[in-house]
């Protein structure tokens, strides 16, 4: 608590003195608090903060009972966050700014723990633009993304992941802006790959992106192509197996007159660094180590209404698809051990919004598809259905 309370006031003081210098800066953020209510035990992040599917039963040796069959109540303000956004003065012939950005999630079951969101700087002339630092990855498209209450946004169906990056962007029109980016992996990391599943590949990923903007009509393309190096304790070898995957996302968005309609879809291999289902398998054939490959579809809808009632309605689906080769899953590289068949989620939502603050309702209703074994190319067979009713109630105040 003490060091968080020293971080505050010593980006206060930062604020000050470059205030002084003739920066333009401001301190955002916003505090937030959210009441959930779980009617079953389920996969979750960040102390619950980040909700993704049901649990499987989970049978008591004495009784027989589901002990996974447990409804849970719990608020939490940890997912607050507090940053700096700084403009000027220029660099030579570049306008420059920064942003740096926190909240107290923390990185596991432990909340109330400052971690690092966003710290990047960027370096603008005429149409191009240069940005290095952690920030969103391009496949969280900052123009289009779930305005679920949930801070989750929309996971597991829509990417939730940040990376250190370089990202060249290039205003190709007034419509239209092509986006080339240089990622690692760091506090999101691929399902059992550890801290060095890129460094140790010795490649980072690399994305490419399309946005067009037009009129009320908004679409990006986005692909990518990344490789890992498997670990140690799976690959004990001095000179690392290494396992290469890609991933595709098409987003669209059309502003009406009275509300925005949103949608995605996402195909790709081994997403599991993406808060996504995802994994990893060895080939039967002797061909090394095969990701295992994910599709996911969602859509939102909202009204446009930026004061008082605000109802909306986000619906999503994901399934695992396997391998393209006979393969043994590996569970240990697999996000839940690669036994989620399938996802669905349908939550309407309902904010009431005054000036900067909001209160939210929303009710998610949650199936996921496990699985007892595997097929042949690594989808999960023998399955069951286990449902979850998450209700939420939330408060947030902007600055």
């Amino acid at each position: 608590m003490k060091k968080n309370l020293l971080l505050f006031w010593s980006l206060v003081f930062i604020s000050t003195t470059l205030n002084a210098q003739k920066f333009d800066i401001s301190f955002r953020g916003y505090v937030g608090v959210n009441t959930t209510f779980d009617s079953r035990a389920s996969v979750a992040a960040r102390n619950r903060s980040v909700y993704l599917y049901p649990l499987p039963e989970r049978l008591s040796q004495e009784t027989g009972e589901d002990l996974n069959e447990r409804s849970q109540l719990d608020t939490d303000a940890a997912f607050s966050r507090f940053g700096l956004h700084i403009d000027g003065p220029r660099l030579g012939e570049f306008n420059a700014s920064a942003m740096i950005e926190g909240d107290f999630i923390g990185n596991g079951a432990v909340d109330s723990y400052f971690r690092l969101r966003h710290a990047f700087v960027t370096l603008s002339k005429e149409k191009w633009s240069l940005l290095a630092g952690q920030t969103w990855h391009p496949f969280f498209v900052t123009e289009n993304f779930p305005g679920t209450v949930n801070v989750n946004a929309g996971t597991p169906f829509h990417p939730l992941i940040r990376n250190p990056q370089v990202r060249l962007a290039w205003q190709v029109s007034s419509t239209t802006q092509l986006l080339f980016y240089v990622i690692d992996q760091n506090n999101f990391r691929s399902s059992g790959f550890g801290a060095n599943s890129t460094e140790e590949a010795l490649f980072p990923e690399l994305d490419g992106q399309l946005k067009w903007n037009s009129g009320g009509a908004f679409a990006a393309l986005t692909a990518g192509f990344k490789t890992l190096a498997i670990p140690e304790a799976i690959s004990p070898k001095a000179d690392p197996d290494k396992v290469s995957s890609y991933h595709f996302n098409a987003s669209f968005r059309y502003n009406l007159p009275g509300f925005t309609f949103r949608m995605e879809g996402i195909y790709g291999s081994n997403l599991s660094e993406m808060v996504m289902l995802g994994g990893v398998g060895q080939s039967v054939a002797g061909n090394g180590f095969v990701s295992l490959e994910t599709g996911s579809i969602w859509t939102d809808i909202q009204t446009s209404n930026t004061e008082g009632w605000q109802p909306g309605l986000f619906a999503g689906y994901t399934v695992n698809m396997g391998a393209r080769e006979e393969v043994t899953v590996v569970e240990g590289l697999s996000r839940s051990k690669g036994k989620v068949a399938s996802v669905y989620g349908l939550s309407p939502r309902l904010k009431y919004i005054i000036g900067k603050a909001w209160i939210g309702a929303e009710w998610l209703l949650s199936n996921a598809e496990w699985g007892e074994d595997f097929d042949a190319f690594g989808v999960p067979t023998d399955t069951r259905d286990y449902i979850n009713h998450r209700l939420l109630l939330s408060l947030r105040y902007n600055f």
